[in-house]
This record gives C-alpha cells, structure tokens and sequence, in this order.
C-alpha cells in the first residue's frame, strides 16, 4: 500500500478530531481522483484546527504542497514545503519535505541546490531506513544526474530507488521511477530501453487510474516513436496525451507535449501549424518559469527556422538558448545549442564559423548527449568538412550510431521505419550501408 493512504500506517491519526479527520480524508479522495483544487480546498479545511499534532499537520502542509505543484501554483507550493518542513521535528516528516522541495528546485532548473537536498533526504532517509523517502530521493538524484548528462550515475541511483520503492510496496512510486528510468534510457538513445520502462510503468498507472501520468507516459512514448521518425504514432500518441493534459487542466505537462506536437506536424509538411504549436510550447515553458522546457523548444524552433530559410529568427532563437544553457549549467544544452547554431552558419555558408561550432557541440556532446543527436551532428559535420578523409570519418561514425540505435529494436516495422526515413537512410548510402543489412 501506499504511504500516502490512511492504513498504512505511517501516519498516526491519534487526537484528531473527526471532523479534521473528515476533512483529510476528502481531500485524500480528491487527490486521488486527480481534483488537485478540490483536494487543496479539503488540506486548507483541516489545517484550520489548530489542536492537531504536529506531525499530522506538517503532512497537511506537505500533501496540500504537492496538489499546489501538480496544478502548477510553484510559489504556494513551496510555501507549504518549507511549512511542513518546520512545523514538526518529526525525522521521517523532514526528510520528506526535502525530497519535495529537491523536486521543486530541479522543476526550476536549480539542479545543484536539487541534489544538495536530494543528498540530504536520502542520508536522512537511511538513518531512518525509511524506503520511501530512499527511493524518491534516489529517484531525485537520478533525475538531477541525467539531465546534467551524467546518465551512467543516474542509471546507478534509479536501479536503487526502484528496489526500494518495490521492497515498500509502494506502487505510484514504482511508477514514477520506470518513467524516470525510461527517460534515462531516452537520453542515451536506448529507445528499445526506454519503451519497455514506459510500458511497465504504463500498466502499472493505469491499475492506479492515475491519468495525470498516464498522459506523460503516453507523451514520452510517442517521444521514443518521433525520434524514430515513426512521425504518424508518434502525432497519435502526442494527441492523445495532449487530449488527456488538456481534461485534467495539467498545465505543468502542456508546454512539453505541445512542443512534440509542433515537431510532429512540422515533420509531416504542416510547417505553420507546427510552428505555431512550438511558440505555444515556449511561452506556456517561460510561464511556468521551467528552464529545460524553454531549451527544448528553442532548440527546436531554432532547427525549424533554419530549415525554412528563416535565419534571422533561428538566429534570435539560438541566442537565447545558449543564454538558458548558462543557466542550467548543463552540457546537453551547450551542445544543442553549438550544434544549433553550427547547423544555421553550414546553411548560410559559413563553413569555417559551422565546423569551429560543431566542434564546441562534439565537446560538450561526449557524454551529455544521445545517440538520436550524436548522428545527427557526425552527418552534418561530415557535410561541413572540406577533408574528404574527415569527412568519410564522421559519416562512418553516425552510421555506427545509426546501428546502435537500430539493432536492439524489437519491432521490425519500427526498425524499417527509422532505417528507410530520408536522413537515415542518406547517411548510410553515403557510407556504402544496406539498410536491409541492419
């Protein structure tokens, strides 16, 4: 059972008075059928008893904390964190208001104060051998790590929080973190990898009817399928959970699921309407002050720019998007964006400005970037260079990558789809390779 139910033991109801109790148990109701406003109404009506223990109340703060986040209110969220993390100096309640609070920063983009607090969960959560508090703060610090680049690491921490959340029993937890895993996998191009996360973790919500990530694991599927150019499922995925965000008023998942929308209609030829749903993606990032969501869609209107000739818009794009990579602090988004901007000075002709960008890209890439971008930017570079020698190296190099990311694909009709889409498969022929052969 979870430790967020009223039998499970974790929480003491003892000297509660039945109409607080009534009150935490409708809002317990409300959360779990994803009616976060509701819930947060139902949290604020128990907290008016002032004669509650301690400990009980800091869970109210927390719980009602999490239903700010979830409906995107960041700064009423953090208020209740920092409430429950003060309000009781019960071990166990303070080491969970550091995992929600790490969660908060790393949503920011403040990952060095996010693994400081994970950090501190986690040393808390062993002293207490508390598995849930373990498992999240593991969970945490994988996060932190893969979007650093660091995906061995985070790999490491998510094994582990998955073992401890399977050994609580803690079901949603298990959940959480197969996404979490499966995003890892994403980030290092291992999409087979990531698919069988995703879809464990999709059986597992859907027994929950927790629709909220059910969408965002619908979401990163059609991610996996998109960079796949399996352009069709993944528009159907990215529809559907689009459809889904857009029910649940899940503002904190919009901006990333339209920006894959924008990305799947500009691939089909529908350039205005991808364009436009890419734009939304980027003020509905900044909105909710998200600092990855606003690298991601730069990076991407920045490509789309570029392609369509508009080189004094992808200029403008890239150009915030090196300023948001300072800010994270992260090589993956250095390297996006020196790849970014090599890919528009190559179309304006500016061989020898591209080749010296595409090189700070390669740098920053080594570690911090997938296999889905590594080929991308040794076949560009393969254009670039005027040394035939360099040249054939770097195809010969994104067609290893290319078989990388081929090979362990379970579904043949997916494999074919990525091996014969147009920029696959002209790699390949340039470095002498059957497709059919893979």
């Amino acid at each position: 059972m979870s430790s967020d139910t009223l039998s499970s033991g974790q929480l003491s109801l003892v000297g509660i008075s039945s109409a607080a109790l009534a009150a935490f148990r409708e809002a317990v109701l409300a959360a779990r059928d994803q009616d976060y406003w509701q819930a947060i109404q139902y949290y604020g009506e128990a907290l008016q008893f002032q004669q509650t223990p301690d400990e009980f109340r800091a869970r109210l703060f927390e719980y009602r904390g999490q239903c700010f986040w979830l409906v995107g209110e960041f700064r009423a969220a953090e208020k209740d964190y920092n409430e429950s993390l003060t309000t009781s100096d019960s071990p166990e309640q303070i080491s969970r208001a550091h995992v929600r609070l790490g969660e908060m920063a790393d949503f920011q983009g403040e990952y060095g104060r996010a693994e400081k607090l994970f950090r501190q969960a986690l040393q808390e959560g062993v002293t207490a051998e508390n598995l849930l508090v373990i498992g999240r703060a593991r969970r945490g610090l994988g996060i932190v790590h893969r979007r650093q680049g660091n995906t061995e690491k985070a790999l490491s921490h998510l094994t582990q929080a998955l073992t401890a959340v399977r050994q609580a029993g803690e079901m949603r937890e298990q959940g959480r973190v197969l996404i979490s895993l499966g995003r890892t996998h994403q980030a290092r191009g291992d999409y087979q990898l990531a698919l069988n996360a995703y879809g464990e973790a999709r059986t597992i919500l859907e027994n929950l009817h927790d629709r909220w990530r059910i969408a965002q694991v619908i979401n990163y599927i059609g991610e996996c399928h998109q960079a796949l150019y399996d352009i069709e499922v993944a528009l159907t995925h990215h529809q559907e959970a689009l459809r889904m965000t857009t029910e649940l008023d899940a503002v904190i998942l919009t901006p990333e699921i339209k920006r894959n929308v924008g990305i799947d209609l500009v691939e089909t030829g529908q350039y205005e309407a991808g364009l436009m749903y890419l734009q939304a993606s980027l003020e509905g990032a900044r909105e909710l002050g998200n600092r990855e969501y606003e690298a991601y869609s730069l990076y991407h209107l920045g490509r789309v720019y570029t392609v369509h000739e508009d080189y004094e818009q992808a200029g403008r794009g890239i150009d915030a998007l090196y300023k948001v990579a300072d800010m994270l602090d992260a090589d993956r988004f250095r390297a996006l964006a020196a790849f970014a901007r090599g890919e528009l000075l190559f179309h304006e002709e500016r061989r020898v400005e591209a080749m010296a960008e595409l090189n700070v890209a390669m740098l920053a890439a080594q570690t911090a970037v997938d296999r889905g971008i590594l080929w991308k930017l040794h076949a560009t570079m393969s254009h670039v260079a005027d040394n035939a020698a360099i040249a054939a190296v770097h195809r010969t190099i994104a067609a290893d990558f290319i078989r990388q990311t081929a090979e362990p694909l379970e579904d043949p009709r997916l494999k074919a789809t990525f091996l014969h889409a147009p920029p696959v498969l002209a790699v390949l022929q340039a470095a002498r390779i059957d497709p059919d052969s893979l």
